[in-house]
């Protein structure tokens, strides 16, 4: 395979918003982590997954349905009206369970991940319905505007914990209008709206589906972070270290994010992109992840040496993140041939399974222990993914 095959123009247009928006976060993170304690850190942190985690339920697993159902112009406008439209009544229904657990502050936040944020549905609608290139602007400049926001709250006001939970507040409003703007634009009618609104709902199984899907994929993400709360004596402390580690190998999935989303349409087209696009996701996501474990035992050692304890802890969370990555190009043309039900019984199954082991390692080796619980588990994961890839394609 060819280097400009493995580096092309698309993948890099793309791909610098990806890496840009990351490496926002990432640099958000390292202030937060040198300028807080361990311990309000870790809170940070915790609350920061709790709301990635819970606005994918709330996003309803609608930014799939809308990549992989969605083909002709019509259909995807009103799709993403309805999925809008759908996503807000949900979150109303769910206000009075966030009153209960005293969590009702995180309705705003959740509702803006789920619409407008990175993987929510605007973002989604936008791919299908413009291209990779508006996509990268809208990431960018959401990103520039939510992170700076995340940064002066932390650096001028103190929010600590709720340093992710106060910009929702402010830019909520900027993306509703935004949203109406593109239905004014993209002329939504009434009466088509519920003609496409009978289809929508016909639709809702397939895409509670989805939802549980993507629920159950992201816990993949932060199963860890939620045991550790539940079982540590020092919570906080034990998020914060394993988190610092957790962020600098997720760096290594922006290469299977970007080459899976820009190479999409191709996929949904033939099967026989599906092996040419694991390859390059594979080459180049051994390189990278030399590269970063080399960064990883500099970077701690010179700036951040509070976790310098940290760094074999990393290297198990990163060779956990490259089967996760090679796992996505079988995840994703599962979802776009709509193997919705398959998809979902593998991802529920791994998760109780490293639900299961982290229980279990976390009180024989701590920390390490849930590293290794996650690494089994996308390893199962991404075997089971593969052979579902070869049984189903076509």
């Amino acid at each position: 395979m060819q280097l400009k095959e493995l580096i092309h123009k698309k993948y890099i247009l793309y791909g610098f918003s990806i890496v840009f928006t990351r490496g926002l976060e990432m640099l958000v993170l390292f202030f937060a982590a040198d300028y807080l304690s361990k311990s309000d850190y870790g809170n940070l942190e915790y609350y920061k997954k709790f709301i990635e985690v819970i606005s994918s339920f709330l996003a309803f697993g609608l930014p799939a349905l809308i990549v992989s159902y969605t083909t002709n112009k019509q259909n995807k406008n009103y799709f993403y009206a309805l999925s809008v439209f759908f996503t807000i009544i949900l979150s109303l229904i769910a206000a009075p369970v966030l009153g209960i657990f005293h969590l009702i502050i995180l309705l705003i936040p959740l509702l803006f991940y789920a619409l407008y944020f990175t993987g929510g549905i605007t973002q989604s609608y936008l791919l299908v319905r413009r291209n990779s290139n508006m996509v990268s602007l809208y990431k960018i400049l959401v990103s520039v505007l939510f992170y700076s926001l995340v940064f002066v709250g932390i650096r001028y006001f103190s929010v600590s914990k709720y340093g992710f939970v106060y910009p929702a507040y402010l830019l909520i409003i900027p993306g509703f209008l935004l949203s109406f703007w593109l239905f004014y634009k993209e002329q939504i009618r009434w009466h088509r709206l519920k003609r496409y609104g009978r289809l929508f709902v016909r639709l809702l199984p397939n895409s509670q589906t989805l939802a549980v899907s993507n629920f159950a994929n992201l816990m993949f993400l932060y199963t860890d972070i939620f045991i550790i709360k539940l079982l540590s004596a020092h919570p906080n402390l034990d998020i914060a270290d394993y988190s610092f580690s957790l962020n600098i190998a997720n760096i290594l999935l922006l290469i299977p994010i970007t080459l899976v989303q820009v190479d999409i349409e191709k996929i949904k087209k033939s099967v026989k992109e599906v092996p040419v696009l694991f390859r390059k996701i594979v080459i180049l996501m051994l390189i990278a992840s030399v590269f970063i474990a080399i960064f990883y035992i500099y970077f701690i050692s010179l700036f951040f040496t509070k976790f310098i304890d940290t760094y074999w802890l990393f290297i198990i969370i990163l060779l956990a993140k490259i089967f996760q990555g090679f796992t996505s190009v079988f995840g994703n043309y599962l979802a776009v041939k709509r193997h919705y039900i398959l998809n979902l019984k593998i991802n529920l199954s791994v998760l109780t399974l490293n639900i299961i082991l982290n229980y279990i390692l976390f009180y024989q080796f701590g920390l390490y222990g849930v590293a290794f619980a996650s690494l089994l588990s996308l390893f199962v994961r991404f075997a089971l993914f593969a052979l579902a890839y070869q049984k189903h394609k076509k």
